[in-house]
């Protein structure tokens, strides 16, 4: 994490009476109020995902990941990069989707 996003979570941490080493301020980014996840990387146990949260009022985006099963990533081997810890903005994106569904015929039976 680079020293504005360590800085910025310091500055909260000690405001709101939390601890401020690297772990408490790693657990505070890890803790704070998820904002949007995506960009899953599937694997045999995981799924590595990028997730944004909001930390008094930055918003902070790292790599995640998630299992399927009753075991946590870390159970499965995958370990949290700090590195991967940065600051993100948010960018407004209009899709159009496409959907399909059943075509009624009324030979259906």
């Amino acid at each position: 994490m680079n020293e504005r996003i360590k800085n910025h979570v310091t500055a909260y941490n000690e405001k709101h009476g939390y601890g401020t080493s690297d772990n408490d301020l790693i657990e505070t980014i890890q803790e704070s109020k998820h904002i949007w996840t995506g960009d899953y990387d599937r694997h045999r146990w995981w799924n590595e995902c990028f997730t944004v949260v909001e930390v008094g009022g930055m918003l902070i985006g790292f790599n995640d990941a998630e299992t399927t099963g009753d075991e946590s990533p870390y159970d499965r081997g995958w370990e949290f990069d700090p590195e991967s810890i940065c600051e993100v903005e948010s960018e407004e994106v209009v899709t159009t989707t496409t959907i399909y569904k059943r075509k009624i015929t009324g030979q259906e039976g």
